[in-house]
């Protein structure tokens, strides 16, 4: 069965996702910016013919449980309650929602596995075109679970990219990481050895993913992206999942990213009259292609212990400033920031 979405080619379409709302405790990456997203609801989401939520909008990983949510975010639910009754509010199913049936029990929203807009635009969550994330997978979403709980239980994030979470949880986890990653690289090769072909690959896929995510390809959309774009059937690409906002040019068509919620973040895109436009909010500042720089450039086919032999300094320590600028695809050195030598 289709479960597609469908928006005229000329609609007015307002896109958020990965607002990972959960239960309002500190843990949640959301950050309880419940007034800055009810503000963006009157700003921006009001002004379109649609407004889509672009999967991850509510975090069940994080909260277990819808009413947990609403107990959270009691004000927020009912703006979002209210939008909906004023005009079609759509829902993509993301990765941390689980199933997906408590949510639409939940709130009154349009739930789809993706949307089209015309002929030529596609919008996913995209973890669809994530090897280690793919939708109905119920071991991702209790790994996904299980991460919740370790950062409840520590109560500090661990995540990546390092250059923009620097919490001593983050850099004592990419050092077990790295560990472990050393384990997955000596069993390639002894998979290799026995002539165990598939399992090797597992491992150096595995070791990919998470070094082209730190060089600045989360969840390895980008390349997806550059696949999909080059399929005739499709223009443009929306996605979320990777957390990672912008708007690419490539040589295929276009990339859009919606970006987050999450930390100190909050982005959305715009499509309008034909365009997309993502941007930050309240400031408005526009988003482009900031956050791929690097691995667009000179870091596109680096790996992970490639990563960790150019920023680790001992000790838990990461050059962070050499992390920002590899990131604006820069040499070492050659750009002031304000970010703190090895802390």
């Amino acid at each position: 069965m289709d479960n597609t979405a469908r928006l005229s080619a000329d609609a007015r379409v307002c896109f958020v996702s990965d607002l990972h709302i959960g239960d309002g405790s500190p843990t949640e990456s959301f950050g309880r910016k419940d007034d800055l997203l009810r503000r963006f609801f009157e700003d921006e989401a009001c002004r379109a013919d649609a407004f889509v939520i672009v999967g991850d909008g509510f975090d069940l990983a994080q909260a277990w449980t819808p009413g947990r949510v609403e107990e959270g975010h009691p004000r927020l639910i009912e703006d979002l309650r209210q939008l909906a009754r004023a005009m079609p509010v759509y829902y993509l199913r993301g990765n941390h929602e689980g199933s997906g049936r408590a949510l639409a029990d939940f709130l009154p929203l349009r739930y789809y596995d993706n949307l089209a807009i015309g002929d030529r635009v596609l919008v996913e969550h995209g973890n669809v075109f994530d090897d280690f994330h793919q939708p109905g997978d119920r071991r991702a979403f209790w790994a996904v679970r299980t991460h919740a709980l370790i950062e409840k239980v520590v109560r500090s994030p661990v995540r990546i990219p390092m250059r923009k979470h620097y919490y001593w949880s983050t850099r004592l986890g990419h050092w077990l990481f790295f560990r472990y990653g050393q384990l997955q690289r000596e069993l390639a090769h002894v998979y290799e050895s026995r002539g165990h072909t598939a399992k090797a690959e597992r491992c150096w896929k595995f070791l990919d993913y998470w070094g082209r995510g730190e060089w600045g390809d989360a969840a390895g959309l980008l390349r997806a992206a550059e696949t999909v774009l080059g399929n005739p059937d499709v223009d443009v690409l929306v996605c979320g999942h990777s957390h990672q906002p912008g708007r690419l040019e490539l040589p295929g068509g276009t990339y859009v990213n919606t970006g987050s919620w999450t930390f100190d973040d909050a982005t959305f895109a715009r499509y309008d009259d034909g365009r997309f436009v993502v941007q930050q909010y309240p400031d408005g500042r526009e988003l482009t292609d900031e956050e791929y720089l690097g691995v667009l450039g000179p870091h596109r086919d680096k790996s992970f212990f490639d990563w960790w032999e150019a920023f680790y300094r001992g000790w838990l320590r990461y050059d962070v400033p050499e992390m920002q600028r590899a990131a604006m695809g820069l040499s070492s050195g050659t750009c002031p920031l304000e970010a703190s030598a090895i802390t």
